[in-house]
């Protein structure tokens, strides 16, 4: 017997921090191929002020790889548990969102100024880019390797970077890591169910919401001898990256009442594939599991194929179709396995990964960013003077704009909800908002 291959990243320490459930998912996964060749792994899940994971979200984490270590700390500790890291820690995974990772590139700017050695950073998503592409590459271009869906993805960032007169050099293709050891499922399991797959932002309007309940409604009745499954992404007490519009999930609960096959179900999405037949969404990042496992995909065309729905992203993969056209066939393979490679999964994504882990790790640590400031590509250097002096971190962090736009939205709800209370119709308000 052949003596087996040393493993790439025996002896060195690789520890992520994350916030949100998807993102906690996301570092794990990175983590668990790092375990893998050797690495000592742990994950830091970082509490925000009032919108700390459940239970059931932590179980879920911690199923994608149990040999990791996971600690709960909060937000505000990331400049103790990070200042201990040099020469300790030889890669640090930033799952995190584009604003946590400008303001977690600024701090650690700071905290490893003067160390002369200090972890790789690592950055990469958890889903498909589908709004705001190049700003997210951007928020996280400070990192020392970048890992990114796809070669239209890397296109993209690559020509932001170059208009600035900056390489792309960072960056990768490891395609989704959510897909890197999705296999194809071997056989059909018997009476497939039908699942949809809910989103917490998408669709926006209530009516639209409604519309969907009632198509899925009707869906479980023309296939009364399949389980019709609706999928929450949270419960209702459960947080998450993207801000919930709605409860969908209250309105199937009522429907399940009159409709024997149709019911919620909280189970991880990659259990519920393992039976699915037909996985159904407007655009959620599911679809693309549920094609990794040839499983019939369809993405939701009723509601128009636009940026705010999200489905733009599918309009070349032959999936998107009608509930009912879904009604009259739903078990058809129907995508395009092309677009499919193309757009997220890559078979060698892990490999490609630790390749190019293992390729920064050998280099020299480079500067995290410019004379106390961050990457150009967040803007001039008199920019980011001027953002630091007058808005500080936060300034900067949030790209300005956006954050002065939240806060003149955060003042007009504070306004209308003091409206409401005082003329005694909040509830009214509610109830309306609810249905």
């Amino acid at each position: 017997m052949a003596p087996a291959e040393p493993k790439r990243l025996a002896g060195r320490k690789v520890t992520a921090v994350a916030c949100f459930d998807s993102f906690g998912k996301l570092a794990m996964t990175m983590l668990a191929a790092c375990r893998r060749e050797g690495a000592e792994t742990t994950l830091l899940l970082l509490q925000l002020n009032n919108r700390a994971l459940s239970r059931r979200q932590r179980l879920e984490i911690r199923r994608i790889d149990p040999k990791t270590r996971i600690e709960k700390h909060n937000w505000n500790d990331l400049r103790q548990l990070t200042g201990a890291m040099a020469g300790a820690v030889d890669a640090l995974i930033l799952g995190l969102d584009g604003q946590r990772s400008r303001d977690a590139l600024l701090q650690l700017q700071s905290i490893w100024a003067k160390q002369e050695k200090r972890p790789r950073l690592i950055s990469a998503y958890p889903g498909i880019l589908f709004r705001f592409g190049l700003e997210g590459m951007m928020d996280r271009s400070g990192a020392d390797l970048l890992c990114l869906n796809s070669a239209d993805d890397l296109a993209l960032y690559g020509r932001g970077r170059k208009a600035l007169g900056l390489d792309s050099s960072n960056a990768v293709v490891t395609g989704l890591p959510i897909l890197w050891r999705t296999k194809q499922r071997a056989e059909v399991p018997e009476n497939p169910s039908i699942v949809f797959f809910e989103q917490p932002s998408i669709p926006v309007h209530p009516l639209q919401r409604r519309f969907l309940c009632e198509q899925i409604r009707e869906l479980a009745a023309a296939w009364p001898n399949h389980p019709v499954i609706f999928k929450p992404r949270t419960s209702s007490i459960e947080s998450t990256l993207h801000r919930r519009h709605g409860e969908m999930a209250s309105v199937i609960d009522r429907m399940t009442r009159d409709q024997s096959n149709l019911r919620l179900s909280f189970k991880p999405a990659t259990l519920l594939l393992r039976q699915c037949g037909c996985a159904i969404t407007v655009s959620s990042t599911a679809a693309m599991e549920s094609m990794a496992m040839g499983i019939s995909t369809r993405i939701v065309g009723d509601l128009g194929v636009t940026e705010t729905l999200g489905n733009h992203f599918f309009a070349s993969s032959g999936a998107i179709a009608s509930f009912a056209a879904i009604k009259a066939n739903p078990f058809e393979l129907i995508h395009d396995a092309q677009w499919l490679e193309q757009q997220g999964l890559q078979r060698d994504g892990e490999d490609r990964f630790i390749t190019a882990l293992v390729d920064r790790l050998n280099r020299p640590a480079t500067p995290l960013g410019h004379s106390g400031h961050g990457p150009l590509s967040w803007g001039s250097t008199a920019w980011q003077k001027a953002a630091l002096q007058n808005g500080g971190r936060r300034m900067l962090s949030t790209g300005g704009a956006r954050s002065s736009q939240r806060k003149r939205h955060r003042t007009r709800r504070m306004l209308r909800s003091l409206r409401d209370s005082v003329v005694g119709f909040g509830w009214l308000s509610k109830l309306l908002r609810e249905r």
